[in-house]
């Protein structure tokens, strides 16, 4: 790949990123003539689009003062350069971990290192591959869902920031008919050095087809280590054909002086099923919005969510639920867990639009407080124009009842480990439903060391 050098430009005000600075990224990133345009088109957008302020409603509960995006938007590399065999070991452990899987992937800092498909797959029309690859060898496809159908430029000012900088990430694409039995993998790693990340992740499944994806997103190295500020800006759009169905695991370890903000959305056609599971550990400060568009008739979304902070970490998560066509159903359970001075907000709303009868709505978020100065807010709301409907929501904010640890400790249970017993326990009804083994061991381990 081409590398360009670009000179540092502050992006704070939108009008000082100019055209000639995303074309040379365009240039960089080896894109075709339309993935570049597209890009262009962002860059109008953004200039268009007003930053967050706290008057939003979105964003009333956000304080972004520490954040500094004059100081991690320069650091963009114009492309992405790795010496020879730098990340082999890291690719050589995954592929023996994923020898069970049909398919893995590894990103490091947004370059794509290496990655497999099993060979039944390719000649079924499978494709699983990169966004650049795609751009090139799939452009039919990618040009017709890449931010138009689910996440679409116009949608907040991240969207947008996002649709000029957009690379790494997976693009999975599955033929009507073909199911694939066992997850696909991908890993994306940050290194400490790292400031920027705008993975974008495109799953297309066509009708009756089936498919698994797990994403693991991390740093490499100590994730605690003190680092200048660094920006995550994803997205996620997922498509759902008639009769199709998805399982897609998406977990979150990013350093913590990361500032992570993702746009998440999912179509979902008629009598498809989606089970979406996302799980939040790391990062400073994230801002999650989520959506599920039942579009088709008989569909079914399933959200679960497990999410862990401490120190002063800050997790903002809203959910959407949209009820378009009639009989539907939609069934969210997230949970958090907060210690010493963190926080987290979940604000989550069922909208159920006219004509949508028969729908099966349900919203709960339930919160663990480990610590007196943690605060959770949970926010439910319902919104509901169609007359044959049922849709409930719920939330809870507790700490841990002292009865089960009074019992551990009559029985010579240490309390640090009575309390990960509690906290596992907790989590356990989400974390079950992660399809990935080795992913729910790591789901456990994390969960552990922050308890400490």
């Amino acid at each position: 790949m081409a590398i360009v050098t670009l000179k540092p430009a502050p992006l704070i005000k939108s009008g000082e990123l100019t055209r000639e600075f995303v074309e040379a990224y365009a240039v960089a990133q080896g894109d075709p003539e339309w993935l570049a345009a597209r890009r262009l088109e962002a860059l109008r957008v953004f200039r268009d689009t007003p930053a967050p302020q706290r008057s939003d409603e979105l964003w009333r509960r956000v304080d972004l003062s520490t954040f500094k995006l004059d100081q991690v938007i320069p650091a963009i590399s114009a492309g992405v350069s790795f010496a020879p065999g730098a990340f082999d070991d890291l690719a050589n452990t995954l592929a023996e971990s994923a020898s069970n899987s049909p398919g893995w992937m590894l990103h490091v800092d947004g370059g794509h290192v290496q990655h497999s498909l099993a060979s039944d797959l390719m000649a079924q029309g499978v494709i699983f591959t990169d966004l650049a690859t795609a751009a090139r060898e799939h452009a039919e496809v990618l040009e017709k869902y890449f931010m138009t159908e689910s996440v679409k430029l116009t949608d907040s000012y991240f969207a947008a920031m996002h649709g000029i900088f957009a690379r790494g990430g997976v693009v999975l694409i599955v033929p009507k008919g073909v199911t694939i039995q066992a997850p696909l993998r991908a890993v994306t790693r940050m290194t400490a050095g790292h400031r920027t990340e705008f993975h974008h992740t495109l799953i297309v499944l066509e009708e009756g087809a089936q498919a698994t994806l797990v994403e693991d997103y991390a740093a490499l190295g100590d994730a605690t280590a003190m680092q200048p500020q660094a920006l995550v800006n994803g997205a996620v759009e997922i498509i759902l054909g008639k009769d199709s169905k998805l399982d897609y695991v998406s977990i979150q370890d990013w350093a913590r002086n990361v500032y992570n903000f993702t746009t998440e959305r999912a179509h979902l056609g008629e009598g498809s099923t989606l089970h979406w599971v996302v799980g939040g550990m790391g990062s400073k400060f994230t801002k999650t919005l989520l959506e599920a568009d039942m579009l088709g008739a008989r569909s079914t979304a399933l959200l679960s969510g497990v999410f862990f902070s401490d120190g002063k970490q800050q997790m903002h998560i809203d959910t959407q639920q949209n009820h378009i066509a009639p009989g539907c159903k939609s069934d969210l359970l997230y949970k958090n867990a907060l210690r010493d001075d963190s926080r987290t907000v979940w604000r989550g709303n069922i909208r159920v639009f006219p004509g949508a009868q028969k729908t099966d709505g349900y919203q709960a978020n339930r919160n663990l407080q480990l610590s007196h100065r943690s605060r959770a807010d949970s926010i439910p709301g319902l919104e509901i124009e169609a007359d044959d409907v049922r849709c409930t929501h719920g939330s809870t904010v507790g700490q841990i009842e002292q009865e089960p640890m009074f019992y551990m400790a009559t029985r010579g249970v240490p309390e640090v480990d009575a309390r990960r017993l509690v906290v596992e326990g907790f989590f356990a009804p989400v974390i079950d439903r992660i399809p990935l083994e080795e992913t729910r061991d790591r789901l456990v381990e994390e969960i552990s060391r922050k308890i400490g």
